[in-house]
């Protein structure tokens, strides 16, 4: 911990919840919640106090404890809040079931569900049962098992992860019998002084004295270091040593310590210090051969990890994939460099590779896992490529790529796709096959014209190419490569610029009711007033849009420039009947503040919610069902319209009206196109109907564009239409003419 405390992250289980994992146990095991009431006790119970377990359920724990061991058994319970589970060792008289007193020892304490479950669980034995030395024999059992851990700790985690070990071990040391504080202490002992420190609590305050007093003024680590072997000090207020050092003792209640000496490489490191504050407290000798051992383990610890962090440093090695860093990578790109310059080398290739979806992997299945995949492509990698391919990470799951020595470009584009190739098999994580295929940006150098920084600039526009066609593929630098990615570049600036500064607007295009003529509704659709290009239609900008990220405010600008009409219109008394429409991205659904937006818009504008309809297609529901399902019935609350855009052409149609809040469906013009000769697309469009019908939701017919369409829908029963032939999308003022 290095001197600050460590956020620990617990998951709340009811204590019913454990109880009913200890329901088929054969031991005498009794569940307490936070006020030590019984919630659960196990059928074994009868057979030592004689009570059917049912009966106890409810009942405190203190009614059934001898008055003269009460005060004793309080504090041992208390001890163990938020400990580890060990044995408790405690022997308590109990009343059983006739009357009697009956001693018992309750072990297995699971001090640490307190916090965790909200309950304490103890395991009870007769007192008759157990062997003179069964009480010391288990609590060395339980240490031994407890050194285990500790020990382990530092293998869960890589090098430069050794705290997050050092702080489990710690932990470890925390749940020794009572126990307050643990701490351990690096010294210099060059110097004497603190190098780092770390440190545990157990229902106390971290205590940090290395903040507020020198290390030269504790008197304990002035014996270590001058030979003593170990200081234990049971009444910490007659000891010696500065003092500040007693008067934070006794601000922080200290009656016992316990102090252990660390060697590293057969010199003194530092210690381990055991606090406790209960007015009883003592530390033993079980304490002192546990945290002997512990001292032993740590001290080795640490020299094995100050010789890995050397290594690591030395050879430049990325810890996650065991490729070389991005620092030793660029050692050998000088090096090829300098070979070509010299004309040693024909040339070589400089390639960029990118997991393709690996961030989608990575948040499904949990960055550690992430990390063990990158590892598994590390490798399989490594074994694909020859003896003149350098790989190294540059950082995510990116990777650089060198093939030296490559005088061709074909031969250059057939080494990197066997690398490509290598990764078609699929990798496995935790127990599931993954399919995974990369994308790589490719530079042939036959000079050295471009340095590492240009190379490597190159690679990631051919790259971003790649990943534009959709991945998996090779895309290879060239002139022309790189002005197109510059004017998409330009573009995407030009876009932002529009959505920020008013080039977007939102023309709108009627809807009619077919049988009486009357406009029933007016959908906003996006538009671009170019400066040079002039009126660009939502086609030619918006799948930009969704690519570069910015659909959400383009979206919004939408939203509000059409809200903004509808509100001047109705305040002079016009379309107050009239339905607005407007088209929801997938990016927009998946935002948490929509709502929050729509119905700012609306109040803003002066609005109802009725007026408004949100259309959505299929494709973006399809994202993330179950937070869409959340944010369209929050949109309902306010009142607003949904609508399910170009219905018929995604995957669950459905299952979408079954599930979502949805007022309205879209035919989509798909459907209309062959309308009425097509026999198919009349039964598509008439059981849609039907179905719209049956449910009461609205129906729309898309893209009408001649008379025999028109006259279709009418024959099929749809009613309400939109397309070119009754109305193309329009600025504010010209559709204004229709109201």
């Amino acid at each position: 911990m290095n001197g600050a405390g460590r956020k620990d992250v617990t998951f709340k289980v009811s204590a019913q919840d454990l109880a009913a994992l200890l329901g088929h146990t054969s031991d005498a095991v009794v569940v307490l919640d936070d006020q030590l009431r019984v919630v659960f006790a196990g059928p074994a119970i009868s057979q030592i106090l004689g009570y059917d377990p049912g009966s106890l359920v409810g009942k405190e724990l203190l009614r059934f404890l001898h008055p003269d061991d009460l005060e004793a058994s309080v504090e041992s319970l208390a001890r163990w809040e938020h400990r580890h589970g060990e044995p408790l060792g405690q022997v308590q008289r109990i009343l059983a079931a006739d009357g009697t007193w009956r001693e018992v020892y309750y072990d297995n304490a699971v001090g640490s569900s307190i916090a965790a479950f909200g309950a304490m669980v103890l395991t009870l034995r007769p007192a008759e049962d157990l062997r003179p030395s069964w009480q010391d024999e288990r609590q060395r059992e339980v240490n031994e098992r407890r050194l285990v851990r500790l020990a382990s700790s530092f293998l869960h985690y890589p090098v430069d992860q050794f705290d997050r070990g050092l702080d489990d071990a710690v932990e470890e040391l925390a749940g020794l019998d009572w126990v307050t504080r643990v701490s351990v202490w690096r010294i210099d002992g060059s110097r004497a002084v603190l190098r780092a420190r770390w440190e545990a609590s157990v229902n106390a305050p971290p205590l940090r004295l290395h903040d507020r007093v020198r290390i030269e003024d504790w008197p304990e680590v002035s014996r270590l270091a001058g030979g003593d072997e170990i200081a234990v000090l049971s009444a910490v207020e007659a000891s010696g040593g500065s003092d500040a050092a007693r008067r934070l003792r006794d601000e922080a209640g200290v009656r016992a310590l316990l102090v252990v000496p660390m060697a590293a490489a057969g010199e003194f490191a530092g210690f381990i210090m055991l606090e406790a504050t209960a007015v009883d407290a003592t530390f033993g000798a079980v304490h002192v051969t546990a945290v002997r051992s512990a001292a032993a383990i740590l001290a080795e610890a640490f020299v094995r990890n100050e010789a890995e962090t050397r290594l690591a440093e030395q050879v430049r090695i990325d810890p996650v994939t065991g490729l070389g860093t991005r620092w030793a990578f660029d050692e050998v790109l000088v090096e090829s460099l300098d070979r070509v310059e010299r004309s040693r080398s024909p040339g070589f290739a400089f390639a960029l590779v990118d997991i393709d979806r690996f961030r989608l992997i990575n948040n499904a299945l949990g960055h550690t896992a992430g990390d063990r995949l990158l590892a598994d492509v590390a490798s399989r990698l490594s074994g694909v490529a020859g003896p003149r391919t350098t790989l190294a990470r540059l950082g995510g799951d990116k990777l650089l790529v060198l093939h030296d020595d490559e005088p061709a470009l074909s031969g250059a584009i057939g080494r990197t796709q066997d690398l490509l190739d290598g990764l078609r098999a699929p990798f496995e994580v935790g127990g599931d096959p993954v399919m995974l295929t990369a994308s790589a940006g490719l530079v042939h150098a036959v000079d050295a014209t471009a340095d590492a920084v240009e190379l490597l600039r190159r690679a990631d526009l051919a790259l971003r190419r790649a990943k534009e066609h959709g991945g998996d593929t090779i895309e290879v630098d060239d002139e022309q490569l790189r002005e197109r990615v510059a004017s998409r570049l330009h573009r995407e600036a030009d876009l932002r610029a529009a959505i920020d500064g008013g080039g977007i607007e939102a023309h709108l295009q009627p809807e009619w009711d077919l049988r009486t003529g009357r406009l029933v509704a007016a959908e906003a659709l996006a538009r671009w007033r170019h400066p040079v290009e002039g009126l660009l239609e939502a086609g030619s900008f918006i799948p930009l849009a969704e690519e570069s990220r910015v659909i959400g405010d383009l979206g919004l600008r939408v939203l509000r420039d059409a809200c903004g009409a509808f509100g001047r219109w109705r305040r002079q008394g016009r379309a107050l009947d009239l339905t607005l429409r407007v088209n929801i991205s997938a990016r927009q659904l998946r935002n948490d503040d929509l709502a929050d937006q729509v119905s700012d818009a609306l109040a803003d504008f002066g609005i109802p919610a009725s007026t408004l309809c949100l259309e959505l297609t299929e494709s973006s529901l399809l994202i993330d069902p179950e937070g869409s399902l959340t944010r369209l019935e929050r949109l309902r609350e306010l009142g607003v319209g949904l609508a399910v855009d170009d219905f018929g052409t995604g995957y669950a149609s459905l299952l979408y009206l079954k599930r979502l809040p949805v007022t309205a469906v879209k035919i989509d013009r798909a459907f209309v196109r062959d309308l009425p000769d097509s026999m198919s697309d009349r039964a598509i469009v008439q059981a849609t109907m039907q179905l719209a019908a049956a449910l009461g939701i609205t129906c729309t017919a898309e893209g009408v564009e001649t008379v025999e369409q028109r006259d279709g829908l009418l024959e099929l029963g749809v009613h309400r239409a939109q397309g070119y032939l009754l109305g193309r999308p329009e600025p504010h003022d010209r559709f204004a003419t229709l109201l």
